[in-house]
């Protein structure tokens, strides 16, 4: 008898740019729509796709914030960045990466978790959103998550683990199929991610890294094919990847302000945005027109609800500072030099769309990627109906 199986393929960074200027799969799947991105990352974006709503709901924006109430899961930095010398030395990215693994042990993190490149000395001021595995039962309580969703309709489902390689999680997802072991699955794949960053304007190594992508992906309906079973193959994305065109130094700026750090503001220098907190209401004028000039500007607080940014004890920031497509923040908190490639800007960035491509008709095309979470779930719900 055949079978009915749902597959949801997220591809992280795979923009509706990328897709329409390489011809990604066009004849496989022909079904193809733009989706407008969450402003933020992927640690904005995935939630968002997980719980079909927005960041001031699941509370995901960056990675590093202040939290409100003052606490932080990095008090011990307090004391242990001053045995973190020399700097050369420990922030180098592998030592970076070590300590990264012991803190996320020490604290219990079941997330994705790094340091990337904030300073020690400032950890001691910040909280860490991610603390728990988004994508574990419960993992962003009290919002349902996907797993929460798809365990209430009762269907044999899998959702593949975020810390493997592409090529464990597609293995597995033809293993599956073959199997018929289940009647839908979300598989992660993040590699197109990395290479984006790196490669966006080589088309040499772009062409080549999708050509091979495909053919994963073409694995899993010939996988299907096997058992003659029907296949619904959704290819989903969380946004695109923005090509380099200029860098801004906002961190020495505000430096060169005569304000203290951690007394009268304390800032968050994320790759395309600064996020600032205001401690001394005095101060605000003056911070503000440190950056005057810069490519970018201040959100208003109703630019601030349009994106979904509008969170009502400020968590993330009193004031935002965007910056225009394909700038991008150095130094950060991410990196201390730029990168070919970038997302997390205005959603209105044709290179930050992201993509919904199939091989059927959807029943309901969603115009953001908040959408993705009800179109799984009609069809989980579809699945269920058919048992």
């Amino acid at each position: 008898m055949k079978k009915d199986i749902c597959v949801f393929l997220f591809c992280d960074a795979l923009g509706f740019e990328i897709v329409s200027t390489y011809h990604f799969m066009e004849q496989e799947l022909p079904f193809r729509y733009p989706a407008r991105t969450q402003l933020g990352y992927s640690s904005t974006a995935v939630p968002t796709i997980l719980t079909g709503k927005p960041p001031t709901e699941h509370r995901h924006l960056s990675f590093f914030y202040r939290n409100p109430s003052g606490y932080s899961p990095f008090k011990i930095f307090k004391i242990l960045q001053y045995f973190l010398h020399p700097r050369i030395f420990f922030n180098h990215h592998r030592v970076r990466h070590q300590i990264s693994k012991l803190i996320k042990k020490i604290c219990g993190f079941t997330g994705y978790f790094s340091l990337y490149q904030v300073p020690y000395e400032r950890l001691s001021l910040l909280d860490y959103c991610e603390k728990k595995d988004i994508f574990a039962p419960c993992g962003l309580a009290p919002i349902p998550n996907l797993h929460d969703m798809l365990d209430k309709t009762g269907i044999n489902f899998h959702i593949s683990n975020w810390r493997r390689s592409d090529k464990e999680n597609l293995d597995e997802a033809k293993k599956l199929i073959t199997e018929r072991a289940t009647d839908l699955m979300f598989i992660y794949t993040a590699e197109i991610d990395g290479m984006l960053h790196f490669n966006v304007k080589d088309p040499e190594v772009v062409s080549k890294r999708l050509k091979a992508y495909s053919a994963e992906v073409k694995g899993l309906l010939e996988a299907a094919a096997v058992n003659g079973d029907n296949l619904r193959l959704f290819v989903i994305s969380d946004h695109g990847m923005t090509p380099h065109v200029g860098t801004v130094d906002l961190k020495s700026r505000l430096e060169a302000t005569p304000f203290r750090f951690g007394t009268d503001y304390i800032a968050c220098y994320d790759s395309t945005m600064l996020r600032l907190y205001v401690l001394n209401p005095s101060c605000r004028e003056e911070l503000l027109r440190s950056v005057d000039g810069a490519p970018g500007k201040w959100l208003s607080e109703q630019e601030k609800k349009d994106f979904n940014l509008d969170f009502d004890d400020a968590m993330y920031g009193d004031e935002i500072y965007l910056l225009e497509p394909g700038y991008q923040l150095v130094p950060s908190d991410m990196s201390s030099k730029a990168i070919p490639g970038m997302h997390g800007y205005t959603p209105d960035d044709i290179y930050s769309t992201a993509s919904l491509l199939s091989n059927v008709r959807p029943d309901f095309v969603p115009e953001e990627i908040s959408g993705f979470f009800d179109l799984i779930r009609r069809e989980a719900e579809k699945l269920a109906e058919d048992r």
